[in-house]
């Protein structure tokens, strides 16, 4: 009897951690699936897929995957314009990333509450407070490439209230590491720092 009961808690654990290991997947391929409907300017689908992904993720009580999934939520709805909802899900994102040891996501979310303070609230100083916490992420894992995309942030946002003796040692930054790391898509926003 014992044998069999433990042999049945044995193939129970195996078929949970199964089941965990396919949800994990599934909930995967729905945050990879919503981030490529975002990419493609398709909000409707992208909200749509990571609500699911959302559900998935709290059920599995999987930190990680809630946290993509609320910064995914957010980005659509900062695209939208949506800010005030944007900001909502980019806190929650970062409530759920401080459960997790994802530096990288941390990082992006504190990036991206910046990006919306500074720039679309036009609140420099709450905006640049998360941008710094973006960089303190980003060097904690040596990622000079998102360090240099907040740095190119920074600059821009201390450069739009002409506080340029504040922004210029990130734009000395930016332009140390651009060969690296600039491209077509933000040159002509240092080339635009440079002159001013």
């Amino acid at each position: 009897f014992l044998f069999v009961l433990l042999t049945f808690n044995s193939f129970n654990s195996t078929i949970f951690a199964q089941t965990k290991l396919f949800s994990e997947k599934e909930i995967t391929k729905l945050t990879d699936e919503a981030s490529q409907y975002l990419k493609e300017a398709n909000f409707e689908k992208s909200l749509e897929v990571s609500k699911v992904a959302l559900q998935k993720s709290i059920n599995a009580n999987d930190a990680t995957a809630i946290t993509i999934s609320y910064n995914t939520i957010a980005a659509n709805y900062a695209e939208l314009a949506e800010f005030d909802k944007a900001i909502f899900f980019y806190n929650k994102a970062l409530k759920y990333a401080n459960k997790t040891t994802n530096d990288t996501l941390e990082s992006r979310i504190h990036n991206n509450l910046g990006n919306i303070y500074c720039f679309e609230k036009k609140q420099y100083i709450k905006g640049i407070n998360f941008y710094e916490n973006a960089i303190k992420y980003s060097q904690k894992i040596a990622d000079t490439n998102q360090i240099f995309m907040t740095k190119l942030n920074i600059a821009w946002a201390y450069f739009d209230v002409g506080h340029f003796e504040k922004g210029y040692p990130s734009l000395e930054f930016v332009n140390k590491y651009n060969l690296k790391f600039g491209n077509k898509f933000n040159a002509g926003a240092i080339n635009m720092l440079n002159g001013m």
